[in-house]
């Protein structure tokens, strides 16, 4: 049977032309690992470079926590994810979402810390803040949408009252791990 699956891998990466690095470290894993990558991967219909960063993520988390794909993928926040309902590509960006949750965990409370100091902050829809993705830089998005100059004098007017709490958080992102 160990055949079929690897069989079955070997077609997955030739029809999603995944690298020939991603498939060796892929047909590498134990054969429990490599079956339950390969179901979750027809079950989300991941694309090449989404399957190559979970190839990353779970090799990182397996050497940092001494545990197998199969382990990592059995934990209950990603399954969750892939069971979940939700498209399709909503639940493979999910799912990965959770695998970096794994991997990073320091940086995602860095994350839920400022999301939570962002939603305190209580401002209308018209107004809209976003972290950098990952995290990865210290520059915050902020975006208004004002359909007349009433709602855009109502925006202006929130931003200004939060101005001081917004300055703080554009430090705290600049600290990175002082979050």
């Amino acid at each position: 049977m160990m055949i079929d699956v690897i069989g079955a891998i070997r077609q997955w990466a030739a029809d999603k032309r995944l690298p020939d690095a991603a498939l060796a470290r892929w047909l590498g894993l134990d054969d429990e690992s490599r079956r339950a990558l390969l179901t979750m991967a027809k079950e989300l219909r991941l694309r090449t470079a989404q399957m190559a960063t979970v190839l990353d993520l779970i090799e990182e988390i397996g050497l940092r926590e001494s545990a197998t794909a199969a382990a990592i993928l059995a934990r209950e926040p990603v399954t969750a994810v892939i069971a979940g309902g939700g498209s399709t590509p909503d639940r493979a960006s999910a799912m990965i979402e959770a695998l970096r949750a794994i991997r990073f965990p320091e940086l995602t409370r860095a994350r839920e810390h400022l999301e939570a100091r962002i939603r305190a902050l209580s401002l209308p829809r018209s107004v809209r803040v976003r972290l950098p993705r990952e995290l990865s830089s210290d520059e915050l998005t902020l975006e208004l949408r004002a359909h007349t100059a009433v709602e855009m004098e109502a925006a202006l007017n929130a931003l200004g009252r939060v101005s001081g709490d917004l300055q703080e958080i554009v430090r705290l992102l600049g600290k990175g791990d002082e979050i």
